[in-house]
């Protein structure tokens, strides 16, 4: 019983890492921040181009710990534990939209 509530919180702070770390760096992907953060850089990037790299990398744990969450919620009504891949959607949405734009 005490592993499993360890797991829950587990699940629970990698998903709020998670939420937070799509808000921090969806926000300039979604603004389109045409800033170049580093410009002594070997390959210089604007910064809207970073964050849908670091979104393109981070989609793939994300949906592994939304999983997770998923299963670890038995107990739930259905919408609710549909509820757990809303991250998931919306970095797959801006994953989506960046590769649909560098590809242009």
């Amino acid at each position: 019983m005490k592993g499993k509530k360890i797991l829950n919180w587990v699940v629970l702070l990698v998903n709020i890492l998670g939420i937070i770390s799509i808000l921090y760096f969806g926000v300039p992907y979604l603004t389109h921040n045409t800033n170049i953060l580093n410009p002594d850089a070997m390959l210089p990037a604007e910064a809207w181009d970073s964050a849908g790299m670091v979104l393109t990398i981070g989609l793939i744990p994300l949906i592994f710990v939304n999983a997770i969450a998923f299963s670890c919620t038995k107990d739930k009504k259905i919408y609710f534990r549909v509820l757990c891949f809303a991250p998931s959607f919306f970095c797959l949405a801006m994953v989506i939209s960046y590769w649909f734009i560098s590809l242009l």
